[in-house]
């Protein structure tokens, strides 16, 4: 079916105020052309409640060429008005069916959402097969009724002969004649639960459906590409596998058309459906309300939590590993990585040379000993844009890692990309606190960002006292000795890959934050010093004291560990865990803070490199052990992941970053420091530099960092 001219002109209109419209297409202005690709009626009800309903799922084409976005726009069309809906309203129309009708988006009616969610869950297919939906779970008790029935068929089949391993094939399900389903009925058959807007991320729709037995979240990928995206296939692989890192997908809907454009039939997911824990809150927001109350007596507040975070980001990269397979980074791989590493040392030179320029001859040791290193270690999927804000906390579930993209692709890559931009988040937490504490984040003093640090060893040491600092450094070292032991690995700051990763990130930090933030260019820049030199001697001390980058984790354990004791005797995990200042936290969180320091953004703290931090922060990990965890969602036996090597399609990823100055992956435009650290990017953010995204079913951190804020300052 095709949609009339007088919609097409209200969508034009409503399309490029959206928040999810795709800003790199914002030279299309404000009244783009948009053509019709595809019009489904999933919907029709001739309920008098609703004065007549249909549900309509469009894909629409805007611009042309390099430009050409197909978008996803769910539509309800009402014969009465319902003022509750008023901000959902796109316009009024005259339809054929219905008659006069007001048209709202799709994604905000919860009758719409409730429609959508139920065919999802009940695996319908739709009349003409441009939508189709697929359920797990109508899935998984298939396969179990298939299973038991060969059994019974079969009983003296040899069990080697049964595939039980074979992959899931992870693709729409195709629309077969006996499933169709005439809707067009008197009365709505589903309870209309009520919903919730939440905050989902770039080119997306979320919403919560409050349920009281099991509430679940409903997202619309309003940019469609042809194919099976990261963000769809990785939950969906890692749910069949039983993984408890991801929240569980119940299923998703589909939608074919023949794209006039490509001239061919495409597909692409249109709608994903998962269970949701309603109480949980992201992790960004539980960490920054305890830094902003940790004290020299309390440092050790978040250490347990750490550890079963570490944990459970340990347990997702093993399973990222067993469903996805796993690459040698040998050769081609870690030359192309560690060129781009050294390549970064000189651009950050070239941008902030003053802020750097006692960090030169260390900046340069480490471009040279990065031509040395032979490898990067194996390479698998990984999340990619992984930092607080993408890990939420539930009392019944855990800790779980969301809001996986379109920009986490499958390619293979190192595992301490994830790891340090998860670490530089702690650390933009912490630094967010300091600078909230000592009222810098109002400062007018430019003089660190023309000089940088230089030779001023007091305010280093300032930095490096600070209880959020050793707060930052235990933490660090918790996430770390949490996520040794699910991987079965030591690893710390003293891991060559992980402090490359590190310090890249770091310099990337510096010069977003000099151009955009300039009062939170303390935080990346004293981890970055003290990655490369150390922690600087106090006043009195004979020349040489001073801690060496390798010696300073243990001179902040020590701090922390004395700090502690005034109190009471520390314990074993706050004594381990002080004693790796070296983690840091992402360029990308470093992005995150800017936003977040009106609602306690996410800034990172940075610490110093240790070479065996998690020997000594085990007992952090045996406290999280202790704590109650949530049993599987199945049981299994651990699988292996494959090794292979790596394919000359998955050496391009690293071609693909060829690094530029504005075209760098890291590299933002004049935004906030903070959006990186959430996983968005500059195009996401409106003409204040705020996200564009409305808020979150849980509150975001920013409201009540904002308020804490404010009545400080008032």
């Amino acid at each position: 079916m095709a949609i009339s001219s007088e919609l097409e002109q209200l969508l034009a209109g409503w399309i490029p105020r959206q928040s999810w419209f795709p800003k790199l297409a914002a030279d299309f202005g404000s009244d783009p052309d948009i053509t019709p690709m595809s019009v489904a009626r999933a919907f029709t009800f001739k309920t008098e409640e609703l004065g007549g309903f249909a549900g309509l799922v469009t894909v629409i084409s805007v611009g042309d060429g390099p430009t050409l976005r197909r978008l996803n726009i769910p539509l309800s069309l009402r014969g009465v008005e319902d003022m509750h809906l008023r901000k959902a309203l796109i316009g009024q129309i005259d339809d054929l069916a219905l008659g006069h009708v007001y048209v709202y988006d799709g994604a905000a009616d919860p009758v719409f959402v409730n429609l959508m969610a139920d065919a999802i869950t009940k695996r319908k297919v739709f009349d003409g097969g441009q939508l189709s939906t697929e359920s797990l779970r109508h899935s998984q008790e298939k396969a179990a009724l298939r299973d038991q029935q060969s059994a019974r068929s079969a009983p003296a089949q040899s069990p080697a002969t049964r595939s039980t391993d074979a992959p899931a094939e992870v693709v729409p399900p195709k629309p077969s004649k006996a499933a169709l389903v005439a809707d067009s009925r008197e009365e709505l058959n589903i309870d209309v639960r009520p919903i919730e807007a939440a905050d989902a991320g770039t080119h997306k729709s979320t919403v919560i459906i409050h349920d009281e037995y099991e509430p679940m979240e409903l997202s619309f990928f309003r940019v469609l590409e042809h194919g099976m995206p990261s963000s769809l296939t990785i939950p969906v692989l890692l749910t069949e596998a039983g993984s408890r890192s991801v929240p569980e997908v119940v299923g998703w809907g589909s939608g074919r058309w023949y794209d006039m454009f490509e001239v061919t039939e495409m597909e692409a997911p249109m709608a994903l459906l998962t269970h949701v824990d309603v109480d949980a809150e992201p992790a960004w927001r539980e960490a920054v309300d305890i830094v902003c109350a940790v004290d020299s007596g309390s440092i050790g507040a978040y250490n347990a939590q750490a550890a079963e975070m570490g944990r459970r980001i340990g347990e997702l990269h093993t399973d990222m590993a067993a469903e996805f397979g796993i690459v040698e980074g040998a050769g081609e791989p870690t030359k192309l990585l560690t060129t781009k590493w050294s390549e970064r040392v000189d651009w950050a030179l070239g941008r902030a040379p003053l802020a750097l320029d006692s960090l030169v001859p260390e900046l340069r040791a480490h471009r040279a000993k990065l031509q040395s290193m032979q490898s990067v270690g194996v390479l698998q999927t990984i999340h990619g844009e992984l930092t607080l804000d993408h890990v939420v906390s539930s009392t019944t579930d855990g800790y779980s890692v969301v809001k996986f993209t379109d920009s986490t692709n499958s390619d293979p890559k190192p595992v301490a990309l994830d790891l340090v931009a998860l670490l530089r988040s702690i650390d933009y937490a912490a630094g967010f606190a300091r600078l909230q504490r000592t009222g810098e984040l109002e400062s007018e003093d430019g003089g660190l960002v023309v000089n940088g640090f230089g030779n001023d060893n007091s305010a280093l040491r300032t930095i490096y006292d600070s209880p959020e600092f050793l707060w930052a450094s235990q933490v660090q070292n918790s996430l770390l000795s949490g996520y040794s032991r699910a991987r079965g690995v030591s690893l710390g700051l003293g891991d060559p890959v992980l402090r490359a990763a590190l310090i890249d990130r770091l310099l990337v930090e510096v010069v977003t934050e000099l151009r955009n933030r300039p009062n939170w260019l303390s935080v990346p820049l004293a981890t970055l010093t003290l990655v490369l030199k150390g922690k600087p001697g106090r006043p009195g001390d004979s020349p040489g004291e001073a801690d060496s980058p390798a010696e300073a984790e243990l001179s902040v354990a020590t701090t922390a560990e004395e700090s502690a004791t005034a109190e009471g005797p520390a314990t074993a995990e706050e004594s381990a865990t002080a004693e790796d200042p070296a983690t840091a936290e992402d360029p990308a969180t470093a992005e995150a803070s800017a936003d977040s320091a009106a609602d306690a953004p996410e800034t990172p703290e940075i610490i110093v490199e240790a070479d065996e931090p998690l020997a000594e922060a085990e007992s952090a990990e045996d406290a999280a052990e202790s704590q109650p965890r949530p049993a599987p969602r199945s049981s299994g036996t651990t699988r292996r992941a494959r090794v292979r090597r790596p394919t000359s399609s998955e050496h391009s990823v690293f071609d693909d970053e060829e690094f530029e100055d504005e075209a760098d992956e890291f590299v933002v435009s004049p935004v906030p420091a903070t959006f990186a650290a959430r996983g968005a990017a500059a195009e996401d953010a409106d003409s204040t530099g705020r996200h564009a995204h409305g808020g979150k079913h849980m509150k975001p951190a920013g409201d009540d960092a904002e308020k804490r804020n404010d009545s400080k300052h008032q």
